[in-house]
Formats: C-alpha cells, sequence, structure tokens
C-alpha cells in the first residue's frame, strides 16, 4: 500500500516536472484577447490622464500593463503614421511607420493606416519576436482613437 502510494506520488512529481516547461513557456506568448485588452487599457490611460503622460507610461514605465511577455503597446499619429510610443522598443519612436517594411515587402505602416478603425481590425505582417530574436509572422490588433491609432500585436506559432 505505501509503494503504490509512493510509486503513484514519485509518478506525479515527474509529470509535473516535465508540464512545467511547457507551461511556463506557452505563458511567455499573448493571445489575441490580451492583445485587444491591452490597447483597451491603453486608449483608457490615455483618455483618463492625456497624451503626454500615457505616452510617457507606455515608452518609459509600462509595466506588465502595456509590456508582458512577448505583448506590449505601441501607438501612432493617424495623419502621418509617426511612431509616438513603443514599450518594447523606444528607438522606433518618431519614425515613421510607413517606412517600416517587413520580410515579405509588405509596408507595415501603410497596412495599419489602412485597415485600424474605431472598432478595431487586425493586421498582420513579419515583425522580430522579442523573445526568440526571429522574425515571425505577426497580427496586431489596432484601433483608431481621437487621431491615433493603438495597436498590440501576437505572434502567430
Amino acid at each position: 500500500m505505501k509503494r503504490a502510494l509512493l510509486t503513484r506520488s514519485t509518478l506525479v512529481l515527474c509529470l509535473l516536472t516535465l508540464a512545467v516547461p511547457v507551461i511556463a513557456r506557452g505563458a511567455e506568448r499573448g493571445t489575441p484577447a490580451e492583445a485587444q485588452a491591452m490597447v483597451a487599457r491603453a486608449v483608457a490611460l490615455f483618455d483618463r490622464e492625456g497624451a503626454k503622460a500615457a505616452f510617457d507610461r507606455f515608452n518609459n514605465r509600462p509595466g506588465a500593463e502595456f509590456r508582458h511577455a512577448d505583448l506590449y503597446i505601441f501607438v501612432m499619429r493617424a495623419q502621418d503614421a509617426v511612431i509616438l510610443a513603443h514599450a518594447a522598443d523606444r528607438s522606433l519612436v518618431g519614425r515613421a511607420s510607413t517606412t517600416l517594411i517587413d520580410a515579405k515587402g509588405r509596408n507595415i505602416g501603410r497596412d495599419i493606416l489602412a485597415r485600424a478603425t474605431a472598432k478595431g481590425a487586425w493586421s498582420d505582417y513579419l515583425w522580430k519576436d522579442p523573445l526568440s530574436g526571429k522574425t515571425l509572422a505577426k497580427s496586431s490588433w489596432v484601433v483608431r482613437h481621437k487621431g491615433h491609432i493603438f495597436g498590440c500585436g501576437v505572434y502567430k506559432p
């Protein structure tokens, strides 16, 4: 009886030990619903605190609300597609997103400008994954709001 209990306990412990890395890897990837929620939080902060405070937060102190695992918020000006905030790569701030061309020749900024609506839409392109460093397929949820486009993307498996 004790031996069977010990064997079962050992088996459960082994299975949990094997499962933890798989669960942890999955947790590093954001979901489409999480990307949409992050954009909604960003728009709410923008409305509540104003553009200057929101962009400062996104660029300099994003915290888990605006940068988590492979998810991060970005904002561009709708009139000219200039990036105003980027929680993962501050060096992109001030750059026209229409100058960003993916590995298949797709103009990322133009596609986002064309697709973004007040209700939100998805824009697909290739982008460098912050976790692996590889260029992967990405789909960003983009929302047009008060002269800006707020976005957050998920990497596709």
